[in-house]
């Protein structure tokens, strides 16, 4: 292959280090002009370079006889230049059925899985996809009106871990023009033409309307900002990261950070580190936009309680000076999480395992008033409740919708749910908080040492119940 079009091309893949000596390449070949050109050029630069090729094509089942056509033709084509051509047939509308996500995605999740089952098979290390610099213009628009952030309005890179983009440095028109003087021919896919979906709709309408009465240099333009923001987003990216492993605590489903500290943080950087904890909770950023990540962002100075839902059934909150994004729960109703209970005997012992792993047991006995002093009554490891006022043993359990305390001996009450508010407990830990109750009358919440009044020791008590909370181990 020859011309200047090559040249361009091999110079854009040299300067952004596309490929290397002995590189192993899958190709994505569909038989249109932009897949068949890059196959060209990559079977120009196999001897200099001494690559392996192997190209993949995917029949979509959407287009019957035409797709037959192009799947014979690209086969024909491949094998022609002495190489391998691996054929993959699926029923993309089916498979957009199934996932409830249009053909256009079906059919690019589907092709990439294929690209990469091949690549690991033969043990190739890159794939090579034809995207050009007015599919660039067209995704730039696309993640503009979709409402990405700085990172997809720099478009497509070049190199995005195996996968490579030889072709992002010229236009549709050359690679056309090139052809024509090659007398390579090419198939034409008839959906293309229609404005089915939403990446034809620029094509065909939005973009031929800028060029032609707005900005005739309007891929370049586009491009070459989108270049811009790539470069910016690099530079941000480094420090967002940076930032992020020292303020932003990580488990398995959840990401937590303190509000005091991440406002002082620059909104750029704040909006970066939201899309991190949103990113590691779904084990994936796609779909999350710059309206999530604003919602987010906006928690910073929203009061306590507050709750924002997210993509992939995520939620974020704050609770105090935490704010938090981990996997929403079925119910919202803390008091309902589970029917939990553990029935307590006396004398006898009861093992209580919290949501943050720790693990207590609490020794049960029936002691008279005479054999507790006051210095065990106010002991917080070590409670007593009036045993006279007991009329059926409590039980240990999660929170229900109208549990209460006494605050005072004058029979002053407070619900279960304020007292957990005013104790400074995350919403989402309340429901998960173990307490004594009998009934709906809470006696005692060992992890804040809260007891109700009610059944406080008086000197007209006769018998005790003592509870003596111990680390597991202790015991």
């Amino acid at each position: 292959m020859q011309g200047n079009i090559y040249l361009k091309v091999k110079s854009f893949i040299e300067d952004n280090g596309l490929v290397k000596y002995g590189d192993k390449i899958i190709a994505g070949v569909s038989g249109g002009a932009d897949s068949v050109f890059l196959f060209l050029v990559l079977a120009a630069l196999a001897g200099e370079y001494n690559l392996s090729l192997c190209a993949v094509h995917i029949n979509h089942g959407i287009r019957g006889e035409e797709a037959l056509r192009d799947e014979k033709f690209t086969e024909s084509f491949v094998q022609g230049l002495g190489y391998r051509c691996r054929i993959f047939y699926k029923d993309i509308p089916a498979l957009a059925a199934e996932l409830k996500v249009t053909e256009e995605e079906a059919g690019r999740k589907y092709r990439y899985e294929c690209f990469e089952s091949v690549r690991k098979e033969l043990g190739y290390n890159k794939i090579a996809v034809a995207h050009h610099k007015d599919d660039q213009a067209e995704t730039v628009l696309f993640q503009l009106l979709r409402g990405s952030g700085i990172k997809g309005l720099g478009g497509m890179r070049p190199e995005n871990g195996s996968i490579i983009r030889p072709l992002l440095g010229i236009r549709r028109a050359e690679i056309e023009e090139a052809l024509m003087e090659e007398g390579t021919g090419y198939c034409i896919d008839s959906t293309n033409e229609g404005n089915k979906y939403a990446r034809n709709m620029i094509r065909n309408g939005i973009m031929p309307y800028i060029t032609e009465n707005i900005q005739p240099a309007a891929v370049e333009r586009i491009t070459g900002t989108a270049s811009q923001l790539q470069d910016i987003y690099a530079y941000i990216d480094r420090q967002a990261e940076k930032r992020y492993k020292q303020i932003v605590r990580e488990d398995k489903d959840a990401c937590i950070t303190d509000a005091d500290i991440i406002c002082k943080e620059d909104i750029v950087l704040q909006r970066e580190i939201f899309l991190r904890m949103a990113g590691h909770v779904a084990g994936r950023r796609k779909d999350i936009t710059s309206k999530h990540i604003e919602m987010m962002a906006g928690l910073a100075c929203k009061d306590t309680g507050k709750r924002i839902s997210l993509p992939y059934g995520m939620e974020a909150g704050r609770d105090y000076n935490k704010i938090w994004v981990k996997k929403a729960e079925g119910s919202s109703n803390i008091h309902s999480c589970n029917n939990k209970c553990i029935d307590i005997c006396v004398p006898g012992r009861a093992r209580l395992e919290y949501i943050n792993g720790e693990k207590h047991i609490i020794l049960f006995e029936r002691v008279a008033r005479k054999d507790i002093s006051h210095i065990i009554e106010k002991n917080y490891c070590t409670k007593c409740f009036d045993y006279d006022k007991i009329k059926f043993m409590p039980q240990f359990r999660y929170p229900r919708d109208g549990d209460y305390m006494w605050l005072r001996t004058d029979g002053s009450r407070k619900k279960l749910s304020r007292i957990f508010i005013d104790s400074k407990i995350p919403a989402d830990e309340r429901g998960r908080i173990w307490v004594l109750a009998e009934g709906s009358h809470v006696l005692w919440i060992p992890s804040i040492g809260r007891c109700s009044a009610y059944y406080y020791v008086t000197d007209g008590t006769m018998e005790v119940l003592r509870a003596v909370l111990c680390t597991e181990g202790e015991n």
